[in-house]
């Protein structure tokens, strides 16, 4: 009878063994799925805009060319230039952003998302780094076409009007007599080469 609770012991040590080596190890696979999880790493860049980033916040969409390659992970003003904007994204890390890429601000048509595009520089460029004193490397950026056009808008109007005030001053009273009397000459001159044509047609086909 001893000798069976002895073994009955055993076998309760063995399963209680059994189990907490199989809580271990599911603890264990847990802990590493959630760690990999959160490892997962991302290339880290950053760019500036002057003025307005209307339609990106947190979570938007980075484009490689055309191609998603990651999101926005924080926007903050300049402390050194309140008016402009710095935009942190994270991008898969096997994208290579050479140092001419140049970053830039689009919407997918009228009605679509915005997103930021990041144009990829040329083949032989080399890698972008992060300067001294840089936490991440900076991306160059551009407006988009809407702000070019806004920024263009005042130099066009000046252009247009430039434009403007030479054709009123070519199309003024004096030239305008200048070129009616010029064209009335040219029509005299035209007449009289018609009437010649006539006089030398009919003296060489004499009725």
């Amino acid at each position: 009878e001893r000798r069976c609770a002895m073994e009955t012991r055993a076998s309760y040590v063995l399963v209680g063994s059994f189990v907490m080596l199989c809580l271990f190890g599911m603890i264990v696979a847990m802990l590493w799925l959630t760690g990999s999880q959160y490892r997962q790493e991302f290339a880290y860049y950053r760019t500036v805009f002057s003025g307005g980033v209307t339609g990106l916040g947190r979570g938007t969409t980075v484009r490689f060319n055309g191609i998603d390659v990651g999101s926005i992970s924080e926007l903050a003003f300049d402390p050194e230039n309140p008016s402009s904007v710095i935009v942190t994204v994270q991008i898969d890390p096997v994208v290579p952003i050479q140092a001419d890429a140049v970053a830039s601000i689009q919407s997918q048509g009228f009605t679509g998302g915005t997103f930021l595009e990041i144009d990829g520089g040329t083949a032989n460029s080399p890698l972008l780094t992060a300067r001294p004193g840089e936490q991440y490397p900076v991306i160059p950026s551009r407006p988009n076409t809407l702000q070019q056009l806004a920024q263009a808008g005042p130099e066009l109007v000046a252009n247009f009007n430039t434009v403007g005030v030479r054709v009123s001053d070519v199309l003024n009273d004096e030239n305008r007599k200048l070129i009616a009397e010029s064209l009335a000459t040219l029509a005299k001159t035209l007449e009289n080469v018609r009437s010649t044509t006539r006089f030398l047609n009919s003296a060489n086909n004499p009725a």
